[in-house]
């Protein structure tokens, strides 16, 4: 693995810029496509009822591709 990552990563201080997210959740999404392809969201959980109940019958807020961020 390269270490000279050009991700981002969070600091100790826990504190991220937005564009520093944003870099990540590219690369991070690049690599879950190359890896699993297509849709990521679990299909259930054990959480599904209190998820829907919060999310109008939806598992969770609609996804937003990065593109439009």
């Amino acid at each position: 693995m390269n270490s000279k990552s050009k991700t981002p990563s969070i600091p100790i201080e826990g504190l991220i810029s937005y564009e520093d997210w944003l870099k990540g959740r590219r690369t991070r999404r690049a690599l879950s496509e190359r890896v699993a392809g297509g849709e990521i969201r679990r299909a259930s959980s054990s959480s599904d009822k209190r998820l829907r109940q919060l999310f109008n019958g939806e598992r969770g807020l609609p996804f937003t591709p990065t593109e439009k961020l």
